[in-house]
């Protein structure tokens, strides 16, 4: 559940905090903890952007849809006067397309290594052509992480190594998604990461 995700990646990211020190966030610095994690619960909710029923994918499947429809529109009737643009209109709806095909199929593409791997490419080139500080694209990554592994210790599992297998893997010890033992998890590390919380700060 989207809920559960978003503790479960504030975990991951509180962890991240800790033992990853090459991050250079520290609590005392607190406009950048909150964007990290700000960004952390971004990432553990971006993967089911794959099915559009999620809390997520529904706004922005309509964003895509929406977007996709304008830029087609546009490059087959826009005004002459437009022409100039007409090329990159093409390249948008070409792009966006494979998008949209993508998020059509719950736990597919964006549930395997290939999406981490894409993704941490994908932040790499951010990185360095536009300078983004790489603390905020590493905690969309870590949010990422914590989704998967939360999906793989659910019964269905995730497909880890899509596309060369479509074959549903999961931990040897599993759970039902929305089953008491996901609540009894999401409510203890709940309490964790105040407790966690405030033994560091205070």
């Amino acid at each position: 559940m989207a809920s559960g995700h978003q503790v479960v990646g504030f975990t991951f990211g509180l962890g991240a905090l800790t033992l990853l020190p090459q991050l250079d966030i520290t609590y005392d610095k607190p406009f950048q903890t909150v964007l990290f994690f700000v960004f952390v619960i971004f990432g553990s909710l971006l993967p089911d952007i794959d099915t559009p029923t999620s809390r997520l994918g529904s706004k922005f499947w309509r964003g895509l849809m929406i977007l996709f429809s304008i830029a087609l529109l546009s490059y087959l009737f826009a005004p002459h006067y437009i022409d100039i643009y007409r090329e990159q209109l093409k390249v948008f709806v070409l792009l966006l397309l494979p998008v949209l095909i993508m998020i059509r199929s719950h736990r597919k593409m964006t549930h395997s290594l290939l999406f981490i791997l894409l993704l941490i490419v994908y932040s790499v080139l951010i990185e360095r052509i536009f300078h983004i500080p790489w603390f905020y694209l590493s905690g969309l990554i870590i949010g990422v992480i914590s989704h998967l592994f939360a999906d793989y210790i659910t019964k269905r599992g995730i497909p880890i190594v899509y596309p060369i297998s479509r074959k549903h893997v999961q931990f040897l010890f599993t759970f039902r998604t929305g089953s008491p033992i996901e609540r009894m998890i999401v409510y203890s590390l709940v309490i964790w990461n105040v407790w966690f919380l405030t033994a560091t700060i205070f």
